[in-house]
């Protein structure tokens, strides 16, 4: 049986951006946060959103003060007003798509136009968007609805976002025949049409077409629609544990999509259930690959491993002629440092909404619980390792291990807090989890090496050290990425999420220029075939990682991680090759 899986299935940026607003509020507040209805349609993210303390409020009599969110649908201008009127603080985290159909509503509205709406009429989307019509307003599903319309003198004619653009083209055209004065704007969202085409698409493909999300979800409803409208068998479920292998046991391919609200954990629960069924549709070998990759990220492992090789390379570029009884102490050191910096944080995250892979939140949650003992051992080794090696060694590590202990708790008292926009820990500072992270492992990749082997020149240390940080901030700029597409709720934490991402490729573009023209310098004097040269060679790696990135080719969960780490691996392995070559 073949697997075929949407590339545009999951979370669509609207739903990441509300998730992303609730959760930062969740952090920087003390009670909880209220969204006024549910805030988005998938009772399981819903569930694990209520243990961060993200409550959904239908009525505003429930609402007496606190903080409220509005959801991405939106919501009517007087139901604003009302929202403000209870004395709470009011966030907006309408889609910035949804506020464009209620400016064009507002601006001919305002024109004395009537308005109709093609969408489903109790949809919160649609409830919303009524509030902003002044004249008469009415709401088609389609075509056939629009038949029973009256005449108009001038009409204004508007999508539901999450409508269907073929279902608007063939409304509009039967209301052209009823208006003197027709002003119709197709406000279908780019998603939607990203996520219906590859739909229909791939319906077109398979046997069985499976569709994974609410079923209270308009936009995954639709899907399920147009699928079944390709003549393919539909199966519409929530989760994994509807499937039945009865369900899937005569189809040669099966194809995989999911609606807006379904984060990628739970299509990735479903398509390894459909695998389990059908064992020969990927081999033992795979298999094994895969969960070795889900162990070696999830426990950090491989993130130690690579701080250790490229630890390796910063060090023998700093000082060529170190011999490896002083190596040995300052890649062990930096490995375990980062792996225990990895791995506290990740347990202070330990309540964040991000399954891993196929994991749920709460499964990677208790194999979290057990990482914890393994960072703090690792972490009480590293210190030792760097005291073994001079007092400013460890004083180094142990600065930024206390800084990196407090990254996520809350420093600033909530009644300061309000003053500074809302940062009330470290993390809250915009991008701070890819600077943080990129200055950590300078410290325990590049500073602690210094102290302890030192550098020809001060020229040489600047480099290396720049070369080090920037290397580091490439890799976290990328991880960042991975997760956003792979539906992990970041909050503002990471470049991608603070500048977008046109400024990110600019940024990622810029980084990487500088990184080769750091390494060309290194290069000199040229003596024999020197170390940067060999070391360069990580260049070529690191390119086709931006460009996977550029094409969304990216992996997603574990693979992603194993792929842009490898970098350093890389960089480690090219400094050994030249050290024994040395040798």
């Amino acid at each position: 049986m073949k697997i075929l899986v949407a590339e545009t299935a999951g979370f669509c940026w609207g739903v990441r951006r509300a998730l992303d607003q609730a959760v930062d509020l969740a952090k920087k507040i003390d009670g909880p946060v209220q969204t006024f209805g549910p805030l988005i349609h998938n009772a399981q993210v819903m569930e694990e959103l209520t243990e961060q303390n993200i409550h959904s409020v239908e009525n505003l009599a429930d609402i007496h003060s606190g903080t409220v969110l509005v959801r991405a649908h939106g919501i009517r201008p007087e139901t604003f007003a009302q929202l403000r009127a209870t004395g709470a603080d009011v966030y907006d985290a309408t889609c910035p798509l949804v506020r464009k159909v209620q400016k064009i509503i507002t601006k001919y509205a305002n024109d004395d136009y009537d308005v109709v709406i093609v969408g489903d009429d109790h949809h919160a989307e649609v409830v919303g968007l009524r509030g902003y019509t002044k004249g008469q307003c009415f709401v088609v599903a389609d075509e056939k609805e629009a038949e029973t319309l009256p005449s108009f003198d001038k009409v204004c004619v508007v999508s539901q976002t999450t409508q269907n653009d073929d279902t608007f083209a063939r409304t509009v055209e039967v209301i052209k025949q009823k208006a003197r004065v027709l002003r119709a704007t197709n406000t279908v969202c780019e998603p939607t049409r990203d996520h219906q085409r590859e739909t229909i698409d791939l319906a077109r493909q398979v046997d069985l077409m499976i569709v994974v999300g609410g079923r209270h979800s308009a936009n995954t409803c639709r899907l399920a629609d147009l699928a079944a409208k390709e003549g393919a068998r539909v199966l519409h479920i929530e989760t994994d544990g509807e499937l039945q292998e009865s369900e899937v046991a005569a189809c040669q391919t099966v194809g995989v999509t999911a609606g807006a609200s379904t984060p990628e954990w739970m299509i990735n629960r479903v398509v390894e259930k459909l695998e389990a069924f059908r064992p020969e549709t990927t081999s033992r070998l795979n298999t094994y690959l895969k969960q070795a990759m889900g162990v070696l990220v999830a426990s950090n492992v491989y993130v130690g491993l690579g701080a250790a090789t490229l630890t390796l390379a910063a060090s023998l570029l700093l000082q060529p002629t170190v011999g490896r009884e002083e190596l040995w102490p300052l890649v062990s050191a930096a490995g375990l440092f980062i792996l225990a910096m990895h791995t506290v944080n990740r347990y202070q995250e330990r309540s964040h909404y991000s399954g891993w892979g196929s994991f749920s939140p709460r499964v990677f949650q208790r194999f979290q619980q057990i990482m914890l003992w393994v960072g703090v051992i690792a972490l009480a080794c590293a210190l030792g390792l760097a005291l073994s090696l001079g007092f400013g060694q460890g004083l180094a590590l142990a600065a930024f291990g206390l800084l990196g202990a407090l990254y996520g708790v809350k420093l600033v008292p909530l009644s300061w807090a309000r003053h500074i926009t809302g940062i009330r820990r470290i993390k809250d500072l915009p991008a701070s989890r890819d600077l943080a992270t990129a200055l950590g492992w300078t410290v325990a990749a590049a500073i602690v090496p210094l102290l302890t082997v030192g550098s020809s020149s001060p020229l040489r240390a600047a480099g290396v050290i720049g070369f080090v940080f920037l290397f580091v901030f490439l890799r976290s700029a990328l991880i960042g990425v991975r997760d956003v597409q792979g539906d992990k709720i970041m909050g503002m934490e990471t470049l991608f999420k603070v500048v977008g991402k046109r400024r990110t490729k600019a940024v990622l573009v810029g980084a990487v220029a500088t990184l080769t023209a750091l390494l060309l310098g290194l290069t000199f004097p040229w003596h024999g075939l020197p170390l940067a040269a060999f070391v360069f060679t990580v260049v070529p790696y690191t390119c086709a990682v931006c460009w996977s990135y550029h094409q969304r080719l990216l992996p997603k969960g574990a693979a992603g991680e194993i792929l842009v780490d490898g970098q350093f691996l890389v960089a480690g392995a090219m400094a050994f090759l030249w050290h024994l070559n040395r040798q």
